[in-house]
């Protein structure tokens, strides 16, 4: 099956109100249809991930949600893992959703393993987009740490100097970063503009957000059908990460996308939207054990 976006992103803006903290959605979609939840990783927004929401809209009901602290959210004091998993078991809830899959990078697969590990009867399927318990080792989260300071403390005199930025990754397409960088980047004066997300506080995340402890915890809990997506040239979910996932999930997929590493959303989004609608589509009630996706 290959996957082309031949329509504009066409969905509207929604808001919520989980536990006094205002959440932006972006819903795709019929709303007869059955319901998958997108979340996007840290510095991302609802947006970030169109091409794919775009796509999975024409079988489904996408609800792509503004983590807290992240596009048009409100932001927080608290930012773990474990407080966004209460808020996307809040946006389920809240709908009234019924057992919605969920299609997560990153952060955002850190708070739907914790949730669907906390509320397994909520949920469907699992897409879990280059995250792994392991993943924030002590350098990575120096790293990105130090990353998330630097863009809260840069400005920009246009978008395209924004975008010329995130281009230095040679995985990155510069059709797919420009949607990113348009929908995350703000005015703040008069020719400047700056990044929506919540540096200041987010850049804390990556060392104390989360613990590998909850997260192999959550793993071994969730029983949900659960897909395991890594970019070939990642080194945030590794080869070795992926393996042991896919040891401890109870039913579980695997797919490795060519030519992308972890900013899947901006490198490879048809190829991992793929992998995910032949996923969902899988019918088969009995176990899945590290079945590997075709991307071609």
């Amino acid at each position: 099956m290959t996957l082309a976006l031949t329509h504009p992103a066409v969905g509207t803006d929604h808001f919520l109100e989980i536990d006094g903290l205002l959440l932006h959605l972006w819903r795709m979609g019929d709303l007869d249809l059955p319901a998958v939840v997108v979340l996007h990783g840290i510095m991302g927004h609802a947006r970030e991930w169109d091409t794919l929401s775009s796509l999975l809209s024409t079988r489904y009901h996408v609800v792509a949600v503004d983590q807290r602290g992240h596009g048009q959210s409100a932001w927080s004091t608290d930012y773990t893992a474990s407080r966004m998993a209460d808020d996307l078991i809040g946006v389920v809830e809240e709908l009234g959703l019924a057992t919605p899959h969920v299609v997560a990078h990153s952060m955002g697969g850190m708070a739907a393993l914790l949730a669907a590990a906390r509320r397994p009867e909520l949920f469907g399927h699992l897409a879990l987009i280059d995250i792994g318990p392991d993943s924030l080792t002590p350098a990575l989260a120096l790293t990105l740490s130090g990353w998330i300071e630097h863009l809260g403390r840069a400005r920009y005199p246009n978008p395209q100097a924004a975008i010329d930025e995130w281009m230095q990754d040679p995985l990155t397409r510069a059709d797919s970063i420009r949607n990113y960088v348009v929908h995350n980047l703000v005015a703040d004066g008069p020719g400047r503009y700056r990044w929506r997300f919540d540096a200041e506080r987010l850049r804390h995340f990556p060392m104390e957000g989360v613990e590998a402890r909850q997260l192999w915890e959550a793993v071994d809990a969730v029983r949900s059908p659960t897909l395991v997506v890594r970019g070939r040239h990642s080194e945030v979910l590794t080869e070795h990460g992926a393996r042991e996932m896919l040891a401890r999930l109870a039913r579980a997929a695997h797919v490795v996308i060519p030519d992308g590493g972890h900013d899947l959303g901006v490198q490879q989004p048809e190829r991992v939207a793929q992998a995910v609608m032949e996923f969902l589509s899988d019918r088969n009630p009995v176990p899945i054990i590290a079945h590997s996706f075709s991307t071609n």
